[in-house]
Formats: structure tokens, C-alpha cells, sequence
């Protein structure tokens, strides 16, 4: 009974106070909405300069497979190969590519000169302009992307954005919790209750969690309706996912809490936990392409398995033994930031 009357109180004190209602609430949507049309690695809309020196049937086919690229907005015929250089230079194209006047005779000496100051979209635009001069129009290759069949974008940022928007959520929730209370001057309130820190803290963690749960199954809901995101495997299996994550960034949260005095504080250290797990999680790049001395950083970010396992859930259909190798870390990940958390909590007071 003691523990559900602080959980109450937990709800009302999250009701009450409007400005981080809308943070909970509010923003995780916008932030959906947001993330989902602006974060996008593909490149499109490309601006591409040709250099044609031969001017013949075989360059003009080149010409005609550049021109049918879904990738390639706009094509500049350039008369010299300075004019295209300052094309680039000036940020009007992203790429020169020169057309030697013996290309009928030896097809593989065509030149790409790319923007180099765009390193990524430079690699991307490289890809797509080798995969065009080297696929003949008559090519008998066919494609198939398994799990993706057309490549859609939102098929497979949505589920990484779902954990990203879910973990920021899900820590500034616990994050102010105790360092509200010491703002308000109730904390002195609940330690001379009959309340254990156990309990105190387990009171903390429930309402955030529950919360946490809502807010994703808001999101799961817009990504299902409104952007289309199949989900192939167990729902069952994803929320036993999305608990366990939860349960594991909370217990970060109330370590937070536990060490900041105010709610200012307890945002600034939450991002000072938040933008490392972006960028070890593998969010944006790849883990592997990280260096050797840096990867094992990531076996401690509850984000990076989440990640995985949201995408193999949504496309891969994947089966609950399998799911274990995400599901294990993230539960022990939580299950040691609740126990520093209370320890730091008693030693606060």
C-alpha cells in the first residue's frame, strides 16, 4: 500500500507540473515527425556535371542512362574540364564526370572527379555512377533486398528513431524525478516516511516506466497507420522488448536523479549520457566501422542491442531464442544501473 500511494503521487506530480508534461508527451511526436522526413543517409537529388569529349552513339548512351537515374535531379553539360571543376567548387554539383574522346574504344577510362568536402555523399554518388556505367541496359542481373524488398526509407529509420526518441523519453522521465522532489522541498518528506529506499525507487522507476510504455505504444501506432511499417514478427516479443529496454535506460535515470539537485542539472546530465549512446549505438554508422579501441564501448550501450532487435522484430521475423542476445544485456544493464542508482540514492541521504 505504501508503495502504490507514492506511485500516485509519482502520477500527480507528473500531471501537475505542465511544462515537463508537454516534454514528455509532446515532444516524442514531434520528434517522430520530424526525424522521420529530415534524417534520411541516402543521397537523391543529385547535381551532376558531364564533361563529353566523345560525342558519339556510345557516350550518348551514358547520357541516356544518367538522365533515367531516379538519384540524378539535374544534369550540367560543361564544355571544359575547368568549367565543371567550377561547378563543384561552387557547390552546383557534387560530381564531374569526364567522357574521353576514345571512349569508343576503351570503355573503362572515364573519369569521376567528386566533392570531397561532402566525404559521405560523395561515396554514395561514387556507388551510383560506377553501378550506371557498369550495368549494360541488357544486363540479365536481377535484384532482390531481402527484408526490404523496395528499399523504403521508413522501413527502416522508423525503428531506430522508435528507440532513440523512446531512450530520451525514457531518462529524462527518471531523470527529474528525485531532483524534482528537491526542488519542491517534498524530499525531505518521503525520507522520514515509513518508505525504504528500495521502495522509494522502485515508486520512482514504475510510474516513468508505465509512462515510457504508453508513449511507445503512441509511437508504434503512428508508425503502423500512418507511415505503413510492416511488423513481421511477434508483438508479443517486441513489447517484451521495449519493457526490458525501458527498464534498463530508466535505472540510468534514477542514477541521474540520484546525483542531481535540481531538474536543470538532471537535463544536462542526461544528454551528457544521451549523445555517446547515439553515437556508439549504431544509430547513424555502423559499430564496425568504429575503431577496435573504441567498439568494446559500445557492449555497454543498451541502445545498440535495442536497435537490432526492434529492426529484426519489424523485418526479420525473429524468433525468441534468437531474440536473447539482445534481450540479456539490455535486462542486465538494467538491473546494475537500478542497484548503483540506490546506491548513490542512500548515500545522498
Amino acid at each position: 500500500m505504501r508503495l502504490i500511494a507514492l506511485i500516485k503521487k509519482e502520477f500527480l506530480a507528473i500531471k501537475n507540473d505542465k511544462r515537463n508534461l508537454f516534454l514528455v508527451f509532446g515532444a516524442p511526436l514531434i520528434q517522430l515527425l520530424i526525424f522521420a522526413f529530415s534524417i534520411n543517409l541516402e543521397v537523391k537529388n543529385i547535381d551532376l556535371a558531364i564533361f563529353n569529349q566523345s560525342q558519339n552513339s556510345q557516350s550518348y548512351e551514358i547520357l541516356r542512362k544518367f538522365e533515367g537515374s531516379s538519384y540524378i535531379k539535374n544534369i550540367i553539360m560543361v564544355k571544359s574540364y575547368k568549367e565543371g571543376a567550377k561547378l563543384i567548387d561552387m557547390k552546383k554539383a557534387i560530381a564531374l564526370v569526364t567522357i574521353p574522346s576514345d571512349f569508343s574504344k576503351s570503355k573503362n577510362n572515364i573519369q569521376i572527379i567528386l566533392d570531397g568536402r561532402r566525404s559521405n555523399s560523395s561515396q554514395m554518388v561514387e556507388g551510383y555512377i560506377e553501378e550506371i556505367l557498369q550495368n549494360p541496359t541488357n544486363s540479365n542481373i536481377k535484384l532482390r533486398n531481402l527484408y526490404n524488398p523496395n528499399l523504403n526509407h521508413f522501413w527502416w529509420i522508423l525503428p531506430s528513431i522508435f528507440g532513440s526518441i523512446t531512450l530520451v523519453t525514457s531518462v529524462v522521465l527518471t531523470a527529474m524525478s528525485v531532483a524534482r522532489e528537491r526542488e519542491l522541498g517534498t524530499f525531505d518528506q518521503i525520507l522520514v516516511s515509513p518508505l525504504t529506499p528500495f521502495e522509494i525507487m522502485l515508486g520512482k522507476l514504475l510510474p516513468a516506466l508505465m509512462i515510457s510504455i504508453f508513449i511507445s505504444s503512441i509511437i508504434l501506432f503512428i508508425m503502423f497507420f500512418i507511415f505503413k511499417v510492416p511488423l513481421v514478427g511477434s508483438i508479443w516479443l517486441l513489447y517484451l522488448g521495449v519493457v526490458i529496454f525501458l527498464f534498463s535506460v530508466c535505472g540510468v535515470g534514477l542514477f541521474i536523479s540520484s546525483i542531481a539537485n535540481t531538474q536543470q542539472q538532471a537535463i544536462l546530465y542526461s544528454f551528457v549520457f544521451l549523445v555517446p549512446s547515439f553515437l556508439l549505438s549504431g544509430f547513424a554508422t555502423p559499430v564496425e566501422n568504429m575503431p577496435s579501441w573504441l567498439e568494446p564501448a559500445s557492449d555497454f550501450v543498451a541502445l545498440k542491442y535495442y536497435i537490432v532487435f526492434i529492426r529484426s522484430v519489424f523485418l526479420k521475423d525473429i524468433s525468441f531464442l534468437a531474440s536473447l542476445e539482445y534481450l540479456i544485456p539490455m535486462f542486465i544493464i538494467g538491473i546494475i544501473s537500478f542497484f548503483i542508482a540506490m546506491i548513490f540514492f542512500k548515500k545522498a541521504i
